[in-house]
């Protein structure tokens, strides 16, 4: 705390130099200058004044700042030149961010008189923390470091993770962020990637669909019509090609699953999806035909 006779010269010389405007200004500017190298206290034989803590807090804010642009910089604008795709440009843009936060924040440790060394007891107190209550932090920061690095999944990968269908948004140090079919936001901790599994439709840019239909005509009429209703839609794939699989027979009927490609995003997949659907439907009951009842 600033002493009190600090604070009593400080409002006279305002006082005065408002009454005075031909006072001298170096007068004040002295006073400020005794009150920003009034010592706070002591860490790590280093004394820490006003001035000090105030100028390490501008810079840590600057720091911020300036990490942050930098990644949006470099993810949308210098990397976006080349030809990595949105997931590498993300990954590039995001470990720059961290390494240049690194760096600024103990540069400014050392600006300010604190050496690395004086932590030593709070990196003990950070490591039992650790291992207790910031465990789960801490593995969804490495979980996050491998993800990255290994790529098991991509920005705009259509995934299935802990029962939630959705496009990888976003992927960060802590969390990855799934937007689903309905437009909601889903985030997802970065140690279940890792820890469980994860089902990918994605393949070479496009998202691999299954639909299952239960039928009773002919096995040949049944798969030419699934073949030709995928055929007649716009948004499937001709490349991988289409395929039509007798998945179980019964007396009832069979049941037939198809499999396509898509692209597009959650939205996109599910209007194709409806679409296959209604003309399945639609197709049906211009033949005369129906579904087969369940066994």
């Amino acid at each position: 705390m600033l002493p009190l006779w600090h604070h009593k010269r400080l409002r006279r010389e305002l006082f005065y130099g408002a009454q005075n405007p031909g006072r001298k200004l170096t007068e004040l500017l002295t006073l400020l200058n005794e009150t920003l190298d009034t010592r706070l206290f002591r860490l790590g034989g280093s004394d820490f004044t006003l001035g000090s803590l105030l100028a390490g807090l501008i810079a840590l804010a600057a720091l911020l700042v300036f990490a942050r642009a930098l990644r949006r910089w470099m993810s949308q604008r210098l990397l976006a030149r080349g030809h990595l795709d949105a997931s590498t440009r993300e990954t590039v843009s995001a470990l720059t961010h961290y390494i240049v936060l690194g760096i600024g924040f103990v540069t400014i440790l050392n600006a300010i008189g604190i050496q690395l060394s004086s932590f030593t007891v709070l990196a003990g107190a950070f490591g039992v923390g650790v291992g207790f209550g910031l465990q789960n932090i801490f593995s969804n920061f490495i979980s996050g470091l491998i993800v990255m690095f290994e790529r098991p999944i991509k920005i705009g990968d259509h995934i299935v993770l802990a029962g939630v269908d959705g496009d990888v948004a976003h992927i960060g140090m802590r969390a990855t962020t799934l937007r689903t079919a309905q437009g909601s936001f889903v985030v997802v901790p970065n140690q279940s990637i890792i820890t469980n599994n994860v089902t990918n439709w994605d393949q070479f840019g496009s998202s691999a669909i299954s639909m299952q239909f239960r039928l009773a005509g002919t096995l040949a009429d049944d798969q030419a019509m699934l073949l030709g209703v995928l055929d007649a839609n716009a948004g499937v794939l001709k490349m991988p090609e289409r395929s039509v699989y007798v998945v179980a027979t019964d007396h009832a009927g069979h049941l037939l699953e198809i499999h396509f490609s898509v692209r597009g995003d959650a939205v996109e997949r599910l209007a194709i999806v409806s679409a296959v659907n209604t003309a399945v439907s639609n197709e049906l009951t211009r033949t005369g035909r129906a579904f087969a009842p369940n066994p």
